[in-house]
């Protein structure tokens, strides 16, 4: 699937942050500034698992045919085709990254909030 247009991307990250937003909220009423860092730490870490990855198959180290196979089909590829799954890989790594910056802001404040209530006395 390509990557959304321009104003359907807009629409896709405003919902994405609204939703995000109402679940700091509930980690918030639920554990408190706590539940929010630690909400950004997972958006983070998911967000950050998936630029390292970047779509391509993961397994552990005893599994090298399935390392094989991924570059045995790169190689077979057309050069159109390689162009067209870098272009996808783009526009999945910049959400990536917005999830990222998403995730790090809510780290920061959630973690920076309960530091300053708990110890800040």
């Amino acid at each position: 699937m390509p990557p959304p247009r321009n104003p359907e991307r807009l629409v896709v990250y405003v919902l994405c942050g609204a939703g995000l937003l109402g679940l700091a909220w509930l980690a918030l009423q639920a554990i408190g500034w706590f539940g929010v860092g630690l909400l950004g730490l997972f958006v983070l870490f998911v967000a950050v698992r998936f630029e390292l990855e970047g779509n391509l198959p993961v397994g552990p180290q005893m599994t090298p045919d399935l390392y094989a196979s991924q570059f045995h089909k790169d190689g077979r590829e057309h050069a159109s085709e390689r162009a067209e799954r870098r272009t996808l890989l783009g526009g999945q790594l910049s959400a990536a990254r917005v999830a990222a910056g998403f995730g790090g802001l809510l780290t920061a404040i959630g973690f920076g909030f309960f530091f300053m209530l708990e110890f800040g006395r």
